[in-house]
């Protein structure tokens, strides 16, 4: 089943109950340890590592990279979460290198944490890495890059849950913010600066391209692969704009590909006449050829994450799925310094 919080707003009254559960699970814990045992022994899910069942259990973090404030956000959800509720997080930065990343997925799997938090930099070795994980039997919990679930239990493995962003809904309200400002009916030739191979991205590209579709007028032309970094976003972004001199909107997919594409649209004087549209990007206003972006919350999505590890862990059943909304920003509005695409 699919989970969708509703509403940006509702996250902090979510995180709030979450804190209660945990605080209960804590106090039991520490009842537990003054008559000779830990909470964790008497209350944890059958199956689980050994290291669930100690009084600190250890959750192995992977993360991509901290070069992009986005995931700087969400390291400081995880740590302030898991300090708050008695977990020791082993946090790992890949810096964008899967061979990297997987020699700490081994690790994990050599030190026998008691879960993954897996935040993959694609989501091919992503599934890869749950693969491994689940058969080592460490429950995995794929947050923000979606792993593919069918491919991981084809492969004889499995996946707790992937939480993170509604991608596709973000997706649409893009689509939806260009045709209201554009027109219903207006001429768009739209170019997406995005990411082929990465899941997560994909979901946010073809819901964006569908929105479109809304309008007879208006089409997709051509996608580019900015590997969300904004120096190749805005390599890229110019030879699509000169390759296509129609192109009157672009659609970047990630915080980092709207920094690039900005600058691309600049450094080529299109400001009249392209618009951009994407997910937010960090400490950039939003003021044309800027119009508009849909946001994530990172920092609560660690948070939203290691409350769902221990309602796991603890006997809980929690849902394969976890969406949350995409709050949306026009100009003239004011983006939350915690909101990050």
């Amino acid at each position: 089943m699919t989970k969708v919080i509703p509403g940006y707003k509702k996250l902090a009254v979510i995180l709030a109950s979450g804190a209660l559960l945990l605080g209960a699970c804590s106090s039991a814990s520490e009842t537990d340890t003054a008559a000779g045992d830990s909470a964790a022994a008497s209350s944890v899910r059958e199956g689980l590592p050994e290291n669930c069942s100690t009084a600190t259990p250890k959750i192995g973090v992977a993360l991509p990279n901290l070069s992009n404030p986005y995931y700087v956000e969400m390291k400081k959800g995880v740590e302030t979460a898991a300090a708050e509720n008695g977990f020791e997080a082993i946090i790992s930065i890949a810096d964008d290198d899967i061979a990297q990343q997987q020699s700490q997925i081994d690790s994990f799997i050599q030190a026998g944490v008691c879960a993954v938090y897996l935040n993959a930099i694609g989501s091919e070795p992503g599934t890869g890495f749950a693969v491994s994980l689940s058969k080592a039997g460490i429950p995995v919990f794929a947050v923000n890059v979606f792993v593919d679930m069918a491919a991981v239990e084809a492969a004889g493995g499995s996946v707790v849950q992937n939480l993170g962003a509604d991608q596709a809904g973000g997706g649409t309200l893009s689509g939806e913010q260009a045709l209201a400002n554009l027109g219903a009916d207006a001429k768009i030739v739209a170019g997406i600066v995005g990411v082929p191979s990465n899941v997560t991205t994909n979901l946010r590209d073809a819901a964006f391209t569908a929105a479109l579709e809304k309008n007879p007028n208006a089409k997709v032309v051509q996608t580019v692969d900015h590997e969300v970094k904004p120096d190749v976003a805005q390599k890229v972004t110019a030879e699509m704009l000169q390759g296509n001199p129609e192109m009157n909107v672009i659609f970047a997919d990630t915080g980092p590909g709207v920094v690039g594409a900005l600058l691309a649209i600049k450094q080529l004087k299109l400001e009249d006449k392209v618009q951009l549209y994407g997910f937010c990007a960090d400490k950039t206003v939003i003021e044309k050829p800027y119009m508009g972006c849909v946001g994530q919350a990172p920092n609560q999505y660690g948070q939203l994450t290691i409350a769902e590890i221990k309602k796991y862990i603890s006997g809980i059943d929690v849902e394969k799925e976890v969406l949350v909304p995409t709050p949306t920003f026009n100009i003239g509005d004011e983006v939350p310094s915690d909101i990050i695409g």
